[in-house]
Formats: structure tokens, sequence, C-alpha cells
């Protein structure tokens, strides 16, 4: 059976109390969390396909999902999802303290986390230090998830650029995430409800 889409893995991956943290971070509801989760989703994947476009972008990407499995956040045993509800500063810090202290993780994470957090703030008109502030507890998540898609779809380097297009296209499609946000909100509408903090 084909697992879940990457951007509602992130989603069920989050729960309940780390959505909150995400809307409260971004000064927005649920609904603007939940559309803020598919934007970081789409960002990121077209980021990590654009880095995997040659062999040794595609290596890198690969050892960095590899670490990511070792980086699952909120404690999660090795494969599972983490359990609902687990704060976010356990799951950042579990991220941050065992894989971004050095290895390809980080570096990938690096040079992505700024086009990603731009191209968010852009999408859904949040100003960009907020979307900062709730990638830090996105980032771990989507990371995480997009190496279980990998991993059980048997993905390699060679076809990590495809699967990451396919995923970014998955998130943008009516049916995904984004398209059904969009119904409700209107495209190219703010969706930060006038209640963005500095």
């Amino acid at each position: 059976m084909r697992d879940r889409p990457v951007h509602k893995s992130v989603l069920d991956d989050l729960g309940t109390e780390q959505l909150h943290q995400v809307a409260t971070e971004l000064g927005t509801g649920s609904r603007g969390a939940k559309r803020v989760v598919g934007e970081t989703v789409a960002a990121l994947t077209g980021s990590l396909a654009e880095e995997a476009a040659t062999p040794h972008g595609a290596h890198e990407v690969e050892q960095a999902l590899d670490e990511a499995q070792g980086a699952t956040p909120a404690g999660a045993a090795a494969g599972a999802r983490p359990a609902k509800g687990a704060t976010a500063p356990a799951g950042a810090g579990t991220f941050a303290g065992s894989a971004l202290g050095g290895g390809m993780l980080a570096t990938i994470v690096g040079r992505t986390s700024m086009p990603v957090a731009r191209a968010v703030s852009q999408r859904t008109g949040i100003p960009m230090a907020q979307v900062s502030r709730a990638l830090k507890i996105l980032t771990p998540v989507a990371m995480a998830a997009v190496s279980r898609a990998a991993r059980n779809r048997n993905v390699g380097a060679d076809g990590l650029a495809e699967m990451l297009r396919e995923e970014q296209q998955a998130t943008r499609r009516p049916g995904g995430t984004l398209g059904a946000l969009a119904r409700l909100f209107g495209g190219g509408q703010s969706y930060g409800g006038g209640r963005h903090r500095a």
C-alpha cells in the first residue's frame, strides 16, 4: 500500500498541540497554520528537488535524508510517527541536537531554509520572521516525513529529484492541501488573519 503524501504525513505527525504552536508562532488560526504546512512542504520539496538535480546534489540529499531517519522529532521510535501532541521544543531540540550538529542534514537544511521561508512568506503574506519561527517546528517534522517517504518507496539518489517534484505537485494540485485551502480562502489571499506579530 502506498504511504500517505508527505504534506498529509506532516499534518499527522504534528498533531493538535504542535499545530497550535505553529499557529501561535504565525499569529493565525489552525486553517492558516495548515496552509503554511502545505506551503512549507511544497517549498521544501521543491528546494530539495533542485538540490537533487545533479548526481552530486542527489547523493547529498540522500545522505541528509538518511541522517533525518535518526533524527525523528518528538522522540519517536525509528520508523514510527512521533507521539501526537509532543511539544515542539522537544521535537526541534532532538532534531537539532542529534543530526544538525554538523552533518549533511545541517548543510542541506541550512541551504534551503532561507528560500523556503521566503517562498512561504511570499505565498501567504505572513512576515518572514514569523514564518522562520514556525519553520523551527515544521522543518524537522517535514524532513523526517520526506525521509520516511523515500525509504518506504525505495527511492535512491537517482530517483529523489523526481519523487520530490511529485510531492511538490501533489501538495499544490486541486485535491491537495493547498488546493483545498485555496478554495476555502480564495486564491492569492493572505492567510494570517490580520494578526501578524512583529
